[in-house]
């Protein structure tokens, strides 16, 4: 089989040659082709090549093509900083959205001309064009929630969520207008998924009731346009507590990339049990504790630990919770393609 199989088979809640995997290597495959991660995250030519380079060195059997959690901010006008080996930020000194009527300063955009996404299009289709026939390629959206976040930083956003409800909603209905544009043109691409960050759907950020009261309503519109595009729905959360449920019925996922046990659940057991005919369970190695400080070894194991946790019967990928460090040991990744042939074998 190949990756690409072994994802649509582990989507269907089956048994596969052996587990699918990936550790979500993103900014770290800028390191592979020799590039700054400065030029890496404004050209989509080099994100590309990266990836290409980077898959040939690990063999994933799917790839996230998540640039940084900033693209969609920067296009509707935050002030980006571009640090030469890491993550790209927005200059914190000078956010976008400075008070609650500044919402109203949010407009419309064109995704398929905007400095970022544009290129993030670009990346996604080098990609399709290159491996879509073998491995899986899922792009990436970040949520409403998240792009004001970019914009306003996550405490304020919060309070604004309280007593700004109908500013913060208003935004968010212009840039859920930009991102169904843009899951339009992903979708052209013909990548098979398109995933989407709901990190405000957590317990460690909002209340469940408040989520589904601001950011929920959109991110319905949202899952539905990537559907309609062709392609499948992943959800991706890496939020301690995050609410499964709520997600499950306002986007339909057919999978949900997690770091930590569901906020229903005492275990991963438990979300199996529970969750496990609805939807696919992706991860949750932890990419600080193991794909960064750890060593290959520790990685291996730990990785084995989660495949005899969750592999049984299919509807499991195994990868990390949130991003491969950016600058953390590719070794490391490794191990995880390694422990998915030494025991995932089913």
């Amino acid at each position: 089989m190949n990756g690409l199989e072994r994802i649509g088979t582990a989507l269907q809640h089956k048994e596969a040659d052996r587990v699918p995997a990936g550790p979500l290597v993103c900014g770290a495959a800028r390191r592979v082709y020799g590039v700054t991660y400065a030029e890496w995250a404004q050209d989509g030519e080099l994100q590309g090549k990266s990836m290409l380079q980077a898959h040939e060195l690990l063999g994933m059997d799917g790839i996230l093509q998540l640039v940084d959690l900033s693209v969609e901010a920067a296009d509707f006008g935050q002030e980006m900083v571009f640090p030469t080996e890491d993550t790209p930020h927005p200059n914190y000194d000078n956010p976008f959205i400075k008070t609650p009527d500044d919402y109203a300063k949010i407009e419309r955009i064109d995704p398929t001309k905007s400095p970022r996404m544009k290129e993030a299009i670009k990346y996604c289709d080098i990609l399709m064009n290159e491996l879509g026939s073998t491995v899986a390629q899922m792009a990436f959206v970040y949520g409403p929630l998240g792009i004001l976040c970019m914009m306003r930083s996550a405490e304020k956003l919060f309070l604004d969520c309280m007593k700004y409800r109908e500013n913060v909603i208003k935004g968010m209905e212009i840039i859920t207008d930009v991102l169904v544009d843009y899951i339009k043109a992903l979708t052209k691409t013909g990548v098979h998924a398109v995933v989407l960050d709901t990190l405000f759907a957590s317990q460690c950020i909002m209340s469940k009731k408040l989520w589904m009261a601001t950011e929920a309503p959109f991110a319905t519109r949202i899952a539905e346009a990537g559907r309609e595009g062709g392609s499948m729905v992943i959800v991706h959360n890496c939020g301690n507590g995050v609410y499964f449920d709520v997600q499950i019925e306002t986007m339909q996922p057919v999978a949900i990339s997690h770091a930590y046990v569901p906020d229903d659940c005492k275990d991963m057991k438990e979300a199996k049990e529970k969750y496990g005919d609805k939807i696919t369970l992706i991860g949750y190695v932890d990419p600080a504790k193991y794909m960064f400080l750890g060593t290959p070894d520790e990685a291996k194991e730990e990785c084995k630990r989660q495949i005899e946790e969750l592999a049984k019967g299919g509807g499991y990928i195994l990868s990390t919770g949130c991003e491969f460090p950016p600058n953390g040991s590719l070794l490391n990744a490794i191990a995880m393609m390694e422990a998915a042939e030494l025991y995932g074998k089913y």
